[in-house]
């Protein structure tokens, strides 16, 4: 939905709607502060993080093309920190253009709910994983995922192109990084993963044929 033919159409009726280029690192707003608009990924990746009590850093999710995140209702204080990883291009709706689009323009009101069922859906699927899935096999699903969606084609199968350490994949399966870090060098042995420059290697094939076996075992 994201078409020029529909962005087009939906800056006629919200002339305030405008595109914007970030740099990497560069922040769109901060935990504890109000999104002043609704953004939405056209290129790059957007790190959305939490910063708890203890001072810890916290990966919630990468958004990447298509993907909401900001302001949907107003004067509310955000939970997260949004952030470019690398650079980033996005769209800006003010809240009021927001509501008049949804209102008025079928394309735009099929695609915000769609984003919204969307990023619904993957909060309830990563709460029941954590429920129900061993740390192995959030590990294995998560890494394939990112491989198949930030992946450029390697040697080894996709290098992941963007600047994800060991802490961050911890945060996105909910475990230690020690534990993280265990599996991923038992995955490594196993060639399903390695490591060029600061570029994780994923070998989707040898990912998918270790999922189907038991890797509560790793």
């Amino acid at each position: 939905m994201l078409s020029e033919k529909n962005i087009a159409e939906w800056r006629r009726r919200a002339p305030s709607l405008r595109e914007a280029e970030v740099a990497d690192g560069e922040t769109f707003y901060r935990q504890g502060e109000a999104p002043g608009f609704l953004y939405c990924v056209t290129r790059g990746l957007v790190r959305l993080s939490h910063v708890a009590e203890s001072g810890a850093q916290i990966t919630l999710a990468i958004a990447q093309a298509g993907d909401l995140f900001g302001r949907v209702s107003p004067g509310r204080a955000s939970a997260h920190t949004a952030s470019a990883v690398g650079d980033a291009r996005v769209l800006l709706f003010a809240p009021s253009d927001v509501d008049r689009l949804v209102a008025n323009n079928q394309s735009f009101s099929s695609f915000f709910s769609s984003g919204l069922e969307a990023s619904r859906e993957r909060a309830e699927r990563r709460l029941i994983d954590r429920q129900t899935k061993t740390v192995a096999a959030r590990l294995i699903e998560t890494l394939a995922e990112l491989a198949l969606a930030f992946g450029a084609p390697c040697p080894h199968g996709y290098s992941l192109e963007i600047r994800l350490t060991q802490q961050d994949i911890a945060d996105l399966v909910h475990a230690s990084r020690p534990v993280v870090t265990r599996i991923m060098n038992d995955l490594r042995r196993r060639g399903a993963l390695d490591y060029r420059r600061d570029l994780i290697c994923v070998n989707h094939l040898a990912l998918q044929a270790l999922a189907k076996e038991n890797p509560a075992g790793l």
